[in-house]
């Protein structure tokens, strides 16, 4: 992995962490039905290193920024960490593998919408069959707040990276006019 890779990936990650921190834009319950499952806009620097460092790179950033998360704090502990970490992945990989073959807004715009599905299927999968019966909670309630949450989070991320890659590629990217 050249140098430059590594510090741009590394930065992401910071940024990620840093961003869950950020009053008003995180940590905010996106569900009356389920205050636990709170918003960050922590996935969108793993995006946008998705789209500017590719599937693999990208995937990493989620990992990595899912355990440093977790290494600073996160409430969330084994569960959570292993939700954060696997739905973060699941999205960075999926975006990756669509956009790193079709380089173009609509290719942007088919990967952040399929990423997002991806990301909330594995999400309702995982809560169904691990994390709601985990901490006691009915494995059905994952219908009516894992789902819709997970929905909400991937579009508002979406939305965000397809306004944001744009203008920032060229400092993701390392060129100079």
């Amino acid at each position: 992995m050249k140098t430059r890779t590594l510090v741009t990936a590394a930065l992401l990650v910071a940024l990620g962490v840093a961003l869950n921190y950020v009053p008003f834009i995180s940590r905010v319950p996106l569900l009356p039905s389920a205050p636990f499952l709170e918003y960050s806009p922590s996935d969108i620097p793993t995006l946008l290193g998705t789209f500017a460092l590719g599937p693999i790179v990208g995937t990493l950033i989620g990992l990595m920024r899912a355990l440093a998360h977790a290494a600073v704090g996160n409430t969330g502990g084994l569960v959570g960490t292993t939700m954060d970490a696997f739905s973060s992945m699941t999205l960075a990989l999926s975006a990756g593998l669509i956009y790193q073959y079709m380089k173009t807004r609509k290719g942007a715009v088919i990967a952040l919408v399929t990423s997002a599905l991806a990301m909330t299927a594995a999400a309702v999968a995982l809560n169904y069959f691990w994390a709601y019966p985990a901490f006691g909670a009915p494995a059905e309630l994952v219908w009516t707040t894992a789902l819709p949450f997970n929905l909400i989070k991937g579009t508002i991320n979406g939305v965000v990276v397809f306004l944001l890659y744009k203008p920032l590629s060229v400092v993701l990217h390392g060129q100079r006019d």
